[in-house]
C-alpha cells in the first residue's frame, strides 16, 4: 500500500461529532464560538467512518458527514449483521415483553434509516448502502473513464442531497 493511500485511509481528523445531536450542537454555538464547535478530533479508520467513500479522491466535507451519518444510522439499526447483546443486563423477569434502551436506541436509528432510504429512493440508496455500509467499489473493471466518472459525481450528487435531508449544512455555515 502506497503512504498516499494508507495517509488517506487512517487520518488524524476534526470532525463534526456525529453523536452530537442539532439541539446540543445549537447549544454549544450559544456559548462558544470559532469555526471547531461541535468538533472533535480523532485518529480513524476511514473505511470503518465511510465504507468504500474513503478511496475516492474529491469527497467534501459535508458529503463525508452525509455518509457518517447514513452508516451511522445502518449500524446502529441492526440492519444486517448480528444484533448486539448486553450479557451484564441483569434477568429480573423475562415473562413478557420488555422495552429496553437498545430496543429504542434501534428502533430511532432504524427510522433515521427509513427516512433517509426513502428520501433518496430504492436505486439512489441502494448505491449509498453498497459503497458506504457495505465497503464496495463504486466502479468495477472494463467501465470507461466517462462512466466511472459519471458513477462517482452520480453518488457525490445523492451525497449532497442525503447531506441535505439530514440537515447537515446549516452545522458547517459560519453564524450570521
Amino acid at each position: 500500500m502506497s503512504q498516499q493511500t494508507s495517509k488517506r485511509i487512517i487520518a488524524a481528523r476534526l470532525i463534526q461529532d456525529p453523536s452530537m445531536s442539532d439541539a446540543e450542537f445549537y447549544h454549544q454555538r450559544q456559548i462558544k464560538s470559532g469555526p471547531n464547535v461541535g468538533k472533535v478530533m480523532v485518529q480513524m479508520n476511514l473505511v470503518e467512518y465511510i465504507g468504500g467513500l474513503a478511496r475516492l479522491e474529491g469527497v467534501s466535507e459535508l458529503q463525508i458527514m452525509a455518509a457518517a451519518k447514513y452508516r451511522n444510522a445502518y449500524d446502529r439499526a441492526q440492519i444486517g449483521g448480528a444484533r448486539a447483546v448486553d450479557y451484564a443486563a441483569v434477568k429480573v423477569d423475562t415473562s413478557g415483553p420488555r422495552e429496553d434502551v437498545l430496543t429504542a436506541s434501534v428502533a430511532d436509528a432504524l427510522e433515521t434509516y427509513r427516512r433517509a432510504a426513502q428520501f433518496l429512493g430504492m436505486i439512489r440508496s441502494n448505491l449509498i448502502e453498497r459503497v458506504v455500509c457495505h465497503d464496495q467499489s463504486l466502479t468495477h473493471r472494463g467501465m470507461s473513464a466517462r462512466t466511472r466518472a459519471r458513477a462517482k459525481q452520480d453518488l457525490f450528487e445523492i451525497l449532497d442531497d442525503l447531506a441535505t435531508h439530514f440537515k447537515l449544512k446549516s452545522k458547517f455555515q459560519p453564524p450570521k
